[in-house]
């Protein structure tokens, strides 16, 4: 029997043991892909709604201590003689890929803040840079809120001329 008859199945073995380890591979670092892609969807999530909270506080700040009642207002406040922009842009809720957030009302109708509508438990419980104490005990993302402190002494939308 010669060398090369005894040793046929030796190769095949161990392409089978390469395979098995890419594989494990692979499916490491897919949770680990994962994983990251949540960080990054909570990190635009916590940005995008600080946004929302900044520009209600900023549009209350320059006027008459009115509250906002849609988010056009935001982006493009006429007030006053020259046109000022609080927000950017009307941002996307990160988790619902839609233009539609959950608002917020204090106990006499006025919008304070927004919510995400998106579904899931949150992974992050450190971090935050705003309401620590309400974040990190979230059960889900529609926990985590982002409002301006309601104020009963501001004028209802019926009296800012709206």
């Amino acid at each position: 029997m010669r060398l090369t008859e005894r040793q046929g199945g030796f190769t095949y073995l161990l392409l089978l043991v390469a395979l098995s380890a890419l594989a494990l591979s692979l499916l490491k670092s897919q949770d680990s892909v994962q994983m990251r892609y949540w960080e990054q969807q909570e990190a635009e999530l916590l940005f995008r709604g600080e946004q929302y909270r900044a520009a209600i506080a900023a549009y209350r700040a320059v006027g008459n201590g009115c509250f906002p009642v849609r988010v056009e207002q935001l982006t493009l406040d006429k007030r006053g003689p020259t046109p000022r922009y609080h927000l950017r842009q009307a941002w996307v809720d990160p988790l619902t890929n839609d233009k539609t957030w959950g608002a917020i009302y204090d106990p006499q109708g006025r919008w304070i803040g927004v919510r995400s509508l998106g579904k899931g438990k949150p992974r992050r419980k450190v971090g935050f840079s705003h309401d620590i104490e309400t974040f990190s005990k979230a059960k889900s993302y529609y926990d985590w809120t982002f409002k301006v402190e309601g104020d009963p002494q501001a004028p209802m939308p019926a009296a800012c001329g709206r």
